[in-house]
């Protein structure tokens, strides 16, 4: 923590959340949150940095693997099943 408008608390509550930040599916407000943290707190932008950077080796590493066909099928079909399921519920 860098100064005293940064508690412990901020920190865990940016941490718990740093790979959805990283990933791009927090919404822009808590984004911002973030942004604005990782700006004020060294020692938290020193943890995203290395989160950032795990990320993109894995993606470097393994990004180009595709699951197994048989695998996709799989999974469509049981997301498929589960929205019959939803959509029956509803009627």
């Amino acid at each position: 923590m860098s100064d005293q408008s940064t508690t412990s608390a901020d920190c865990e509550h940016m941490l718990a959340r740093v790979h959805q930040f990283l990933d791009q599916e927090l919404d822009s407000a808590s984004s911002d949150e973030i942004r604005a943290h990782l700006v004020a707190c060294e020692p938290c932008l020193d943890r995203y940095d290395v989160e950032q950077a795990v990320k993109s080796l894995v993606n470097r590493c393994c990004g180009g693997d595709k699951a197994p066909s048989a695998l996709r099928t799989k999974v469509l079909g049981q997301l498929a099943a589960a929205q019959a399921t939803a959509h029956a519920q509803q009627d």
